[in-house]
């Protein structure tokens, strides 16, 4: 069944709710090219198909609006992205059922040489010419026509000597349309959907996700509501994901399979639902993850967002988080080198296809065969400075230096502000400086732009070098070292002044791109850290300090010395003996004592004024004379190692602790008893005598 019915009619329609939009269907995607070549197709009567609607008394979810049940209704199927636009330009708003990303509203059209553009101010200002299409066609001819004498002279000239044309551009609401129906009992909502995905295999192609949530939809009507809902609440975190990504996750947990066909089609809503249920605070969880701990603040930090889906589908099967950190670092490495490495380039769905398998198995920790792959197919997983030679701001390994500097406590060379807020998750840079100016760089006849415009030329900044710094870096460099140690080295500049120089810019460039291959690599290496025992070196510490405090990791400031009161405090002695205590009791791991609680290195320089021999070896042997007085001799021979790193011009204690044999309790000297502690999480707490027994029995038995 079918009948003809003009624009003007099916607008009106739209506007008194008539014809509907079922909720199956995707927002609106056309682009300003797409919105221009309907009307000059429409202005020339050419043909530009026809328009497909469902009339069916059982109608499904619709977006905007509500159907009704009293009588028919006509829901569109194919025509979507036509009526939208067509409304936007005759009404100037959208449909209530509108859903999208972008509206154009600006068309204009040329009434002496009939064309259709975008406004634009050089062309179109105050030139009598051009009209807006939307006020042209919101009032109509006759309008414009009743009220042609209050327009100037040189407006009026133009519409008088083309009335021929402006009649043409009028009657588009005349334009007519083939409207097709299927309507009838046997037209059930799935049977609907799958003349939606056939009729929707020309013009603006739908792609896998689209005709997968279209599925969804179809027998789950409210599903896009509720991803439409979840993405825009993550959008303020930065990880608005779109509801094609999260099907595809819904489609991983409940099936072990992200090909959108086959037993896709054959899950139920309720096995949706379910997945839907778990996924999202397992996305969530990432999503924090991501923001405070692994430096990636928004979606604009991935090579690509499929990197989330494995480590979502894998999170969602182990009730929403990781089994220990162990595995939640090594996930955390595997996205930034499958990111590095361009793991989803190419046939992207054939490799997240392998690895979501290997992630939905039963395997607690898969990410040394998602590693694997990424080796098997690059051969190497290190970088060289030669990959670094040409690279741009916009690489992949951009993108990864922007996480090593955040995870150095970087900040602008300029302002002082740091380049990350831990705390919030959120890089407040977006500046990306040449440390060689172009005018330095022309002015000493380098004129490469690629090497000008490279990765090994920029730092990061929180805004632009005020005027008088847009200099050769022998200029200012030395005041940056000077005033402010460390924030050169965060960004790996080579700290030769010679290099400085722009005749040297090229020698500059290969010394940075060894500095920054070797600072990527040390970062992604500290994500696996032995901190079970043994010494790691001071990238490792990095790796640590970045982490953040966990199970078998603790930060503190100073051994002795009270910043606060300015003062020794042998208080804080004992707190390092507690903490000490609590690794030695669970599982061991490390006290890190020159870092204060949000990772950052303050050193224990002050620790050192304290002591007769200030230096690391008084600092090691009175820690050591603590720990045999309050937990024995044997624990300060047996199960403890220390060593000291030089982290951003601070020394830092880096204390090894081993689980011990048997149960180690603290002489609080003050009560002249003993006490019980033990690291739970990251905290470290007392646990009273029928508690501790319990624990101790458990702990120790004997098999």
């Amino acid at each position: 069944m079918h009948e003809v019915k003009t624009i003007q009619d099916l607008l009106n329609q739209i506007s008194r709710d008539e014809i509907l939009l079922p909720e199956f269907q995707r927002g609106y995607v056309w682009n300003q090219k797409q919105v221009r070549e309907l009307m000059q197709s429409l202005y020339c009567k050419h043909p530009t198909g026809h328009l497909l609607i469902w009339h069916t008394y059982k109608p499904p979810l619709v977006r905007g609006a509500q159907a009704t049940h009293d009588s028919h209704s006509l829901l569109l199927l194919d025509g979507q992205q036509r009526l939208t636009t067509l409304y936007v330009l005759f009404k100037g708003k959208a449909p209530r059922f509108y859903e999208g990303e972008s509206l154009f509203f600006d068309l204009y059209f040329n009434i002496q040489t009939e064309e259709f553009r975008f406004w634009q101010q050089s062309r179109m200002a105050n030139n009598p010419t051009w009209m807006s299409v939307h006020e042209f066609l919101n009032e109509g001819l006759t309008t414009l026509l009743e009220r042609l004498d209050s327009l100037n002279d040189d407006r009026q000239t133009v519409i008088r000597q083309n009335l021929a044309r402006l009649s043409r551009l009028d009657k588009i609401r005349d334009y007519t349309y083939t409207v097709d129906q299927v309507s009838g009992d046997e037209f059930t909502l799935e049977a609907v959907v799958d003349i939606f995905n056939r009729v929707n295999s020309g013009g603006t192609k739908l792609n896998a996700k689209d005709l997968a949530l279209a599925h969804v939809c179809s027998i789950w009507p409210e599903a896009r509501a509720e991803l439409r809902e979840f993405s825009d609440r993550m959008t303020q975190y930065g990880f608005g994901v779109d509801p094609g990504f999260l099907v595809r996750c819904m489609a991983g947990v409940a099936t072990g399979s992200v090909v959108l066909e086959g037993s896709f089609t054959r899950t139920s809503a309720k096995e949706f639902q379910t997945a839907w249920r778990d996924m999202q605070p397992a996305f969530e969880h990432l999503v924090g993850i991501l923001r405070h701990e692994a430096f990636i603040t928004s979606l604009d930090d991935l090579q690509s967002i499929n990197v989330l889906v494995p480590a979502t589908i894998f999170l969602t099967r182990h009730g929403g988080h990781f089994p220990s950190e162990a595995v939640k670092h090594r996930f955390i490495r595997w996205i930034y080198l499958a990111g590095l490495w361009g793991r989803y380039s190419g046939a992207s769905d054939t490799k997240l296809q392998q690895d979501v398998a290997r992630a939905s198995g039963s395997d607690p920790d898969p990410t040394p065969e998602l590693e694997e792959a990424i080796l098997r197919e690059r051969g190497r997983v290190t970088l060289e400075a030669s990959d670094l030679e040409r690279a741009g701001v916009q690489s992949a390994m951009a993108l990864l230096n922007r996480f090593v500097t955040r995870s150095r406590n970087a900040h602008d060379w300029f302002t002082g502000t740091p380049i990350y807020d831990r705390a919030l998750g959120r890089s407040q840079a977006d500046e990306n400086h040449h440390i060689f100016s172009k005018k330095a760089l022309e002015a000493a006849g380098f004129n490469d732009s690629k090497r000008i415009n490279a990765l090994a030329n920029r730092a990061i900044l929180v805004r632009p070098a005020p005027r008088e710094y847009r200099l050769s870096p022998d200029k200012y460099l030395p005041k940056i070292a000077k005033d402010q140690p460390g924030a050169l080295e965060a960004q790996s500049v080579p700290m030769k002044p010679e290099l400085w120089k722009p005749e040297y810019f090229l020698d500059f460039l290969y010394a940075r791109c060894g500095l920054l291959a070797d600072a990527m690599n040390r970062f992604i290496a500290s994500w696996v850290p032995d901190t079970g025992l043994g010494v790691i070196d001071e990238q490792g510490v990095r790796g640590l300090m970045s982490g953040g405090e966990s199970e078998k990791v603790e930060f503190k400031s100073s051994l002795r010395w009270d910043v606060r009161e300015d003062r020794v405090n042998k208080d804080l002695e004992d707190v390092i003996v507690k903490a000490l205590a609590g690794f030695l009791n669970a599982q061991g791991g490390i006290l890190l004592i020159g870092v204060d609680d949000s990772g950052a290195p303050v050193g224990i320089e002050a620790d050192y004024a304290t002591l007769k021999k200030p230096d690391r070896d008084g600092f090691e042997s009175h820690l050591l004379n603590l720990v045999a007085r309050d937990l024995g001799e044997a624990v300060a021979a047996s199960f403890l190692t220390v060593n000291f790193h030089e982290i951003d011009g601070h020394d830092i204690c880096q204390v090894t602790v081993d689980p011990s044999d048997g149960p180690i309790y603290v002489h609080l000297r003050k009560k002249n008893v003993d006490a019980f502690y033990v690291r739970t999480g990251n905290t470290t707490r007392e646990l009273q005598v029928k508690e501790a027994n319990k624990y101790v029995q458990h702990r120790w038995r004997r098999t």
